[in-house]
């Protein structure tokens, strides 16, 4: 409830933790006090690299000797459960990385221990506060413009997975990698967001050969509470451009998302026109600080995690019963 500096400490520090790591050290309302890795020597260069705060290899030696409010949780989903539950028992915030779980069970435990502790939660997924996505989401709900959503389609190519920049031990794997793990939470929180929740969907997943790598195809089909389909398709390691986009057929207009974040509407011939989007809108740093602060904010806490856990788990179900529909 001041305006003294937040201070915090970050929990992994590979790709994702690194590019945070910079938005923490530049925000004003933030103060970076400690890092944590495995990687002794990673840590250590971190924290050289950010005025030698205190680094260490062992998360619970810092929620212990640390002094800080707000710690971000960025390994990989396997060790979300354990480490939250842990920080949360701290006294601390916490923003972590998506997915929020590797499972459901996990996920919904999370949620009851932040639910009971009161601390601020949130889960990092950048696009929702991208202002063309929030451009998109405003422009759905209006039943003037947008009408009454038909149907939509979401499509994801990949041509190499892992991508380039996420080289990692995990990411690849079956057990807490792959794109629809991965990459789907942040069009399906834009889905959730614009439209409602999912009721059922169905799924299906087609592997690497070796069972330790992750799905190389996906494809399936989100029915919503008014019963309207989105259909997804997932796609890896093949000679096409990258593609994400979301497109959603309403009963006055056809608009979409290309790019990931940038929205267009579709003109009466289907030409995909840019919308008009503002220059910036307040992010999710900034959104943290006035939710640890006591004001108003605009976050995804763990209760909308959990909410897009279930669809992941509903996906993982159906996926595993060779496609068959799952209830919500």
């Amino acid at each position: 409830m001041t305006d003294k500096p937040i201070r915090l400490g970050v929990i992994g520090l590979g790709a994702i933790g690194q590019n945070l790591l910079r938005a923490f050290a530049e925000h004003p309302a933030l103060e970076l006090k400690a890092v944590c890795d495995l990687d002794a020597e990673l840590a250590r260069q971190t924290s050289q690299k950010y005025n030698n705060i205190d680094c260490y290899t062992d998360y619970r030696t810092m929620l212990t000797a640390a002094q800080m409010e707000l710690v971000y949780l960025a390994v990989p989903p396997r060790w979300h459960y354990q480490a939250a539950l842990e920080i949360l028992s701290a006294g601390k915030h916490l923003l972590c990385e998506k997915p929020l779980a590797l499972n459901l069970k996990e996920g919904r435990e999370m949620t009851e221990q932040a639910q009971r502790t009161g601390l601020v939660t949130a889960l990092n997924l950048s696009m929702h506060y991208a202002p063309g996505v929030k451009t998109f989401v405003e422009k759905a709900r209006q039943p003037a413009y947008f009408g009454e959503l038909q149907d939509g389609q979401l499509m994801m190519v990949f041509p190499q997975w892992p991508r380039s920049w996420q080289q990692n031990p995990w990411i690849g794997g079956r057990e807490q990698g792959g794109p629809v793990r991965e990459c789907t939470p942040h069009l399906f929180e834009v889905i959730l967001e614009a439209f409602g929740p999912v009721r059922r969907l169905q799924a299906v997943m087609t592997y690497q050969p070796d069972p330790n790598l992750c799905e190389k195809r996906a494809a399936g089909t989100l029915e919503l509470d008014n019963g309207k389909l989105i259909r997804v398709n997932v796609e890896t390691n093949l000679d096409k451009p990258e593609e994400v986009s979301l497109t959603v057929r309403g009963s006055q207009q056809t608009i979409g998302l290309v790019q990931w974040r940038n929205p267009v509407v579709f003109d009466t011939d289907n030409r995909p026109e840019p919308m008009a989007v503002p220059e910036t809108t307040p992010g999710l740093l900034d959104n943290l600080v006035l939710a640890i602060r006591g004001q108003k904010a605009d976050l995804l806490n763990f209760e909308q995690g959990l909410a897009l856990q279930q669809v992941q788990d509903g996906w993982e179900r159906s996926a595993q019963a060779h496609g068959e529909w799952v209830t919500l």
